[in-house]
């Protein structure tokens, strides 16, 4: 990137993209009672509201990154961000639940492309010794968004209807495109095309896959405690909805301190990244079990957000390890192979949490989780640092990044 491009300014225009497709996911979760009355259907059928837009996010990521590593990312980011702005307002009209669903999966097509492309986008226009912390402030944008969403959502809601919660995400996603084309001047796109066997061989690159598979982990408890978390404060807290909303906003909320504070904390390691992905997980699953147990709001709110912090700890280190795994030319593809692989977390914990609720207990919930978070810290035993002669051949960029 030369003197026509602002990273700083890129960055904050895909920042604000985020922000605006992310708070689109979420959204549905801390306004389930109204929409679920909206729409005459039960509370736990609105956790599939929020994951069929996460399917969206998943079955789009493989295609995205054949684009993301072949073309201009610009030029692909910009009618996406349009489709999703008129795929916002046509939901304002909806009257059935089933066209409800259709159109949150497509929105999830749309927020997945976005989101990945901001990704890729950040990590080109930065240099690789600012390339750590820059892509950990990007990964703070979807916990903005999450915290936006749940605090914003049911004052909009009970004043204007449950399907208003999608405008203001529409609206902020503009504002991101405008500013992203004003500041990236010059074509964004990966050094070098892969071709049709180093694709291949990137969605099968072993060590972004076990990468992928504890983000699933981490993705699978930070949604759970999103998506569930206002239920759990209405039901067994007795809060009001916008209270509970306001609560369920600390857990995103602490992950914009979380994210890039991970991303400083593997570079002061020297650049090693799976000291920070296995503590961020093992604090976070202790934490999680204590969660159901706690005898009063303010011990209820102290490990509600040390869990949150702890598991998110590790989200921009995920996406930053992942480039340095991929062969090169084929970071854009690997990212989206880690994406695909961790949203399947994300998609599964809202259903999963759902029914573990209602068939067995919160305590369950709670415990269940956890244990998948040590899952999460397992598979990182075989994933070479970036660096170590374990890891020649994977495209690994050693040195820390900060």
């Amino acid at each position: 990137m030369n003197d026509r491009t602002d990273p700083r300014a890129v960055l904050a225009g895909c920042f604000l993209l985020s922000v605006g497709v992310n708070a689109f996911v979420i959204a549905p979760s801390s306004v389930a009672p109204l929409l679920a009355e909206r729409f005459g259907v039960a509370n736990a059928a609105v956790g599939d509201v929020v994951s069929v837009a996460i399917l969206g996010v998943i079955l789009t990521q493989i295609p995205a990154g054949y684009l993301l590593d072949r073309f201009d990312n610009r030029r692909l980011v910009v009618p996406a961000v349009g489709l999703y702005v008129l795929l916002v307002l046509a939901i304002q009209a909806v009257e059935a639940f089933g066209t409800l669903l259709g159109l949150r999966a497509l929105g999830g097509v749309l927020v997945g492309f976005v989101f990945t492309a901001g990704a890729n986008v950040v990590a080109q226009v930065f240099p690789p010794r600012r390339r750590g912390f820059a892509t950990g402030v990007y990964l703070a944008s979807p916990p903005a968004a999450f915290a936006l969403a749940h605090a914003t959502g049911p004052l909009v809601a009970t004043s204007f209807g449950p399907l208003r919660v999608f405008l203001l995400p529409g609206a902020i996603a503009v504002f991101g495109g405008v500013l992203f084309l004003l500041a990236a001047n010059e074509p964004v796109r990966s050094g070098s095309t892969p071709s049709a066997a180093e694709f291949v061989r990137a969605v099968g690159n072993r060590s972004v896959v076990l990468v992928g598979l504890s983000a699933f982990a981490a993705y699978a408890l930070y949604l759970f405690l999103n998506t569930w978390l206002p239920t759990y404060g209405t039901e067994v807290l007795s809060l009001p909805l916008p209270v509970a909303g306001l609560v369920t906003a600390l857990v995103p909320l602490v992950g914009i301190v979380a994210r890039p504070g991970g991303g400083w904390l593997s570079g002061r390691l020297g650049g090693r990244r799976r000291p920070v992905l296995a503590g961020g997980l093992l604090l976070g699953l202790v934490l999680l079990v204590g969660v159901p147990f706690a005898d009063g709001m303010a011990l209820f709110l102290l490990l509600v957000a040390g869990a949150a912090f702890a598991v998110q700890l590790g989200t921009g280190v995920y996406y930053v390890l992942t480039r340095e795994l991929a062969s090169p030319g084929t970071e854009g593809t690997s990212l989206t192979v880690l994406t695909a692989v961790s949203f399947t977390g994300s998609f599964a914990a809202p259903i999963v949490g759902g029914w573990l609720v209602a068939g067995y207990s919160w305590a369950v919930a709670f415990v269940a989780f956890a244990a998948v978070g040590l899952l999460g810290v397992l598979v990182l035993l075989p994933i070479p640092e970036p660096g170590d002669p374990t890891s020649a051949g994977t495209g690994a960029e050693p040195g820390p990044d900060t």
